[in-house]
């Protein structure tokens, strides 16, 4: 088993913890029917970040070797790869499939932070996509001239696109680790490994 999917069943076994139950370890206990992540909850949310900052760690390792197929995702179907963003999840594309499933339990003010915080990811997630569109142009007319040394340029501002791609998709994870409530979050978490390992969700785009 993947340690993707094992910390997804992992998450679903905290979450579906029977009411007033405590276990042996701390991890949760249940008063009057609503979850609470306590003394473990830190690790537990701090392993699955480090799961997720990893995956994006590995696939910049793979980039040095094949930028083109990682930021391409060419091991996916083509209904996967039109989901895909540089490379990985779109950050407010994401949003837009969870947020329905979390807001039920937000406040204004919360929801407010969370649109505010939405939009800027948008500006940030639009200057790198201009800056993609425009450097797939050069790499064309590079290719097409056989240009080897501005390939090579291309090539390597292709992995700094990733890099900042990256980047915006961790300072995601992270800003919404502080905007919502432990058991927001870790209902958002779940809702996360949803959307990344099944397409269906993407479906309502």
């Amino acid at each position: 088993m993947s340690s993707s999917n094992q910390l997804n069943q992992s998450s679903r076994f905290l979450a579906n913890k029977p009411r007033n139950e405590v276990n042996v370890q701390g991890y949760t206990f249940r008063i009057d029917g609503n979850t609470t992540f306590v003394m473990n909850y830190g690790r537990w949310s701090e392993k699955l970040m480090k799961h997720y900052f990893e995956l994006f760690e590995m696939k910049t390792s793979a980039a040095n070797l094949d930028v083109f197929s990682v930021v391409s995702a060419i091991w996916c179907t083509t209904a996967e790869r039109n989901l895909l963003w540089i490379g990985g999840f779109r950050p407010s594309q994401l949003l837009q499939v969870i947020l329905p499933q979390v807001q039920h339990s937000c406040s204004q003010q919360q929801l407010s932070d969370i649109f505010s915080f939405v939009q800027s990811c948008q500006q940030a997630e639009d200057a790198l996509a201009q800056g993609m569109e425009k450097l797939q142009q050069n790499l064309d007319k590079a290719t097409a001239a056989g240009d080897k040394a501005l390939k090579l340029t291309c090539v390597s501002q292709q992995m700094s696109f990733l890099k900042q791609a990256n980047h915006v998709r961790q300072q995601f994870l992270y800003q919404l680790s502080r905007l919502l409530t432990i058991c927001q979050y870790a209902e958002f978490l779940l809702a996360f490994g949803e959307c990344l390992y099944n397409s269906q969700p993407w479906s309502s785009l």
